[in-house]
């Protein structure tokens, strides 16, 4: 028979078991034909823009709250009472504005804090979490579920290695079992490496979302291959480390004081130990489009959001002006897509306009604007 993935191999178990008569067996073409019947892709309220998630019911704003918390006020792993303080309305600023999801970490103390702020709203925000303690996924699924009612994005960190390991495919079946069971709504992975990305795809069934550094600097290089695959697939695609882990602000002569990465060591990368010079940065930034009085983080952001094949952005947000310069980069791209939108409908009316009336649309001595018009068309 040949050597066939893991994915397929549950595929196919699957069709035998339906065949045989043993039951409904969930398989990824079931869930597939199940999204299909919604064409509903993104949507626009209160000034934001919410995209679904690859074939999931799930509609994430454009603009997600990363987990990291502000180095400045770390008190251990958590934050001192100020710095929670300032999380804490951070958050709920960034909720007011339409954000709904968050991302947590157990070992930032952010869990409980989490809990609090969204009880009053928990059926409009999307709690995202990743396992950071060396715990079984089924306990700490239950840990989260049992706090959050239900967790609405589980995913697994599946390091930086070439391939899926065995472990990995263990915490994965349980994952499976836990959203088959109610526990999770959407189940993914997060890496920095594309060909874990791709292994994740072929061998991980029921895959709903990837979480990967993504932002205007990875796009010239990387995930040439990974990202078609994942169209394909319809796997969503989430976008961590848009500003480069905030190393971005550094190169930022309009950033604001105080606005820091969240580790003063890291690096614009590719890789994970290579940095790259400004003066690149600076080349690379010219297809940005910066738009006058703009800080570059906030172009840099317009550009993932740009991107039709991502579902959201997530930056780790430690000051308030960051949320709100955040959310002002999303305006300022629905603003333009709308205007393109416009843009197009009237050149389109004109097009109809001309094709009725032909020659005589446009008085005499401006008829050379439609020959002109006429040779740009046929040239394109």
């Amino acid at each position: 028979m040949g050597h066939c993935s893991r994915r397929e191999f549950l595929h196919r178990t699957a069709a035998l078991a339906l065949a045989g008569g043993i039951g409904s067996v969930p398989t990824l073409s079931n869930t597939v034909d199940a999204a299909a019947k919604s064409t509903l892709r993104e949507y626009t309220r209160g000034g934001m823009r919410y995209r679904r998630l690859g074939q999931t019911d799930l509609f994430v704003s454009q603009l997600s709250f990363g987990s990291h918390i502000d180095p400045g006020f770390r008190k251990g792993q958590a934050l001192n009472e100020e710095g929670q303080a300032r999380r804490d309305r951070q958050v709920a600023r960034a909720f007011d504005l339409g954000v709904n999801m968050i991302d947590i970490y157990e070992n930032a103390g952010q869990w409980e804090p989490v809990a609090r702020l969204a009880k009053p709203r928990r059926d409009k925000v999307l709690v995202s979490i990743c396992r950071q303690y060396p715990t079984f996924v089924g306990d700490n699924v239950d840990k989260a579920a049992k706090l959050y009612g239900h967790v609405d994005l589980y995913r697994i960190y599946v390091g930086d290695n070439d391939q899926v390991s065995g472990k990995d495919l263990e915490d994965w079946d349980a994952l499976r079992k836990a959203k088959q069971a109610g526990k999770v709504r959407a189940i993914g992975i997060s890496t920095h490496n594309e060909k874990m990305m791709i292994s994740a795809l072929k061998e991980l069934e029921g895959i709903d979302y990837i979480m990967f550094p993504y932002n205007f600097i990875h796009a010239r290089a990387d995930y040439s291959v990974v990202l078609p695959l994942a169209i394909r697939q319809n796997v969503g695609l989430i976008a961590i480390k848009p500003l480069a882990a905030g190393s971005i602000v550094r190169l930022d002569p309009y950033a604001k004081d105080k606005s820091i990465p969240e580790n003063k060591n890291t690096n614009l990368y590719k890789g994970r130990n290579s940095s790259l010079l400004p003066a690149v940065v600076k080349e690379l930034a010219k297809g940005l489009d910066q738009l006058p009085g703009e800080t570059l983080c906030q172009a840099a952001l317009r550009f993932v959001y740009s991107r039709p094949f991502m579902t959201s952005a997530m930056p780790g947000m430690f000051q308030d002006h960051e949320v709100e310069a955040n959310h002002d980069a999303l305006q300022r791209h629905i603003e333009l897509d709308r205007n393109e939108v416009r843009e197009q409908k009237v050149l389109d009316t004109a097009r109809r306009l001309a094709k009725l009336h032909g020659r005589e649309w446009l008085p005499q001595h401006y008829r050379w604007l439609d020959e002109r018009w006429s040779a740009g068309s046929q040239s394109a």
